[in-house]
């Protein structure tokens, strides 16, 4: 058995999972509006520059899956304090970037390092709490977290008024080791009890999840909800900036209205768990996500104002279902948590990339295909509706 510390108070724990959480979008949307820039400073295509993005959701994606399972061997917060570690280092790396191949290699790298810390976030959530408490916790943390998002490309756009985009990537380090100082004091082990075994013992606690068919349909269902959220992460500065010409400062402030709206909707979902159970309001965020993903398709290219309330409003009603879905999906799984959580995570980022990937790839009308995106992966989770409310424990 490991030994497990007295916590630090569920306010503090709150903020610290939080900010853990906070990882990836600071790590991306950061540099958002610096994009352009490097592309131009290195005389290389958008297209190119943006591999730096799709290649990290990938990197990262993948690395959940070691690092779930090594938090089932070692424990939670080795792994979180290494991660940390291994995050601030190589944000300094891409800082020092002198070409578009290093500094695609250095965010690969960042990637890698990111996905330590939000794996613990979300096995630490399975370790600690049950029932209606995770379910609160998870909808409070997607309020928390989409600040991060909201106020991320701000940030990016007033570094980029008094320095170069090298300093956003400085400050991403510094982040890190703010981060690793607080795990440092605060993150106790929460493991109950660790696995024995090596490479082949990890392999067979992935094997043992696929063998549960509760959780592979819930996951592989479940993981298409906050998919088109990366899509609009890729597609929003091209929109914003390139087609419609608006400032970087402005293209913020038009980028937050997502994430507000995402915050807005976990926070509803906080409300709205006292009068609906968790399958009514996953069915009406479908109904609403396919909604607003019939406006883009018909208004998205009228005029940027439709094209950031289109994506607000899908943003709001995935909002809602994400923290329910993550519940629905831990809920069919007893043991090999640490894997079932990056497995979970693994699963909704690979998917995201996806997305991002089909629609950053140079189509001549984006916001359609970011459209056809959302209604396609919302519709294959109606569809399969029927067949979640039969096998699936709500």
């Amino acid at each position: 058995m490991s030994e497990r510390t007295e916590q630090p108070p569920r306010r503090l724990l709150v903020l610290f999972l939080a900010l853990l959480s906070a990882t990836p979008p600071l790590s991306t949307d950061m540099y958002l509006a610096a994009i352009p820039h490097i592309a131009d400073q290195w005389e290389a295509p958008i297209s190119q520059i943006n591999l730096s993005l799709v290649l990290w959701f990938v990197a990262f994606s993948i690395s959940l899956l070691f690092f779930g399972a090594l938090s089932d061997r070692v424990g939670r917060r080795p792994v979180l304090l290494g991660g940390l570690l291994a995050f601030a280092i190589t944000s300094g790396l891409c800082a020092l970037a002198n070409g578009p191949v290093s500094l695609i290699i250095f965010r690969v790298l960042q990637g890698i390092a990111a996905s330590a810390p939000s794996a613990m976030t979300m096995a630490y959530c399975r370790d600690c709490f049950t029932g209606r408490a995770r379910q609160q916790l998870l909808a409070w943390l997607g309020i928390i977290i989409s600040v991060a998002p909201m106020v991320a490309p701000s940030i990016g756009a007033m570094i980029l008024k008094v320095a170069n985009w090298r300093v956003i990537f400085a400050v991403l380090a510094v982040v890190g080791l703010i981060q690793l100082t607080l795990a440092f004091r605060y993150f106790r082990e929460s493991a109950e009890s660790l696995e024995k075994g090596g490479v082949l013992a990890a392999l067979k606690r992935y094997l043992r999840l696929t063998r549960n068919g509760k959780f592979i349909l819930a996951n592989s269902s479940m993981c298409l909800l906050g998919a088109p959220m990366l899509g609009y992460v890729g597609i929003a500065s091209g929109v914003y900036m390139d087609q419609y010409g608006l400032s970087e400062s402005t293209f913020a402030i038009l980028f937050a209205a997502a994430p507000l709206l995402s915050m807005s909707g976990a926070y509803a979902c906080t409300r709205l768990l006292q009068h609906f159970s968790d399958k009514q309001l996953i069915f009406g965020s479908l109904i609403g996500g396919l909604v607003a993903g019939v406006f883009l398709l018909l208004l998205g290219n009228v005029h940027f104002l439709f094209f950031m309330v289109g994506a607000a409003c899908f943003s709001f009603f995935a909002g809602i279902s994400r923290p329910l879905s993550n519940h629905v999906i831990l809920e069919q799984v007893t043991e090999d948590i640490g894997a079932a959580s990056s497995t979970i995570i693994f699963t909704s980022f690979m998917a995201g990339a996806m997305c991002m990937a089909i629609v950053t790839a140079g189509w001549s009308n984006p916001v359609m295909v970011y459209s056809l995106c959302i209604l396609g992966m919302f519709g294959s989770i109606l569809m399969m509706w029927p067949l979640l409310m039969r096998r699936l424990r709500f």
